[in-house]
């Protein structure tokens, strides 16, 4: 039989790496379409949202239905400003660091197989 030049280490640090990078690229795009309403569950994908107003002043004449607000009232409007980040180090961490555990498992393994 002959054996294969990749290890079960190798194969799931391959799984691993694609399933990250699917549900990275799925959670980015869900969020590209609707950033206000999606929940955010990869750490690694950050949103800042900040709201501001602005405002025009809104003159009132004698005699028209807006007689009881005074001239310094203001109508304004309420913008949302969405920002989202992806912070690359974290990442990094988050498909490396299983990687590693991957194969220290695998080292560990073969050690204890060689050892009994």
């Amino acid at each position: 039989m002959t054996e294969s030049t990749l290890n079960r280490a190798t194969h799931f640090s391959i799984v691993w790496a694609v399933v990250l990078a699917v549900l990275t690229l799925v959670e980015w795009n869900s969020l590209d379409r609707e950033p206000m309403s999606e929940q955010i569950f990869l750490p690694f994908i950050e949103r800042k949202i900040t709201l501001s107003t602005t405002g025009t002043s809104a003159t009132a004449e004698p005699g028209t239905a807006g007689e009881n607000f005074s001239a310094e009232d203001a109508q304004h409007t309420l913008q949302t400003h969405v920002l989202i980040n992806f912070n690359g180090p974290l990442f990094l961490v988050y498909f490396f660091g299983p990687v590693l555990i991957f194969h220290a498992l695998g080292m560990l393994w073969s050690r204890l197989r060689r050892g009994s």
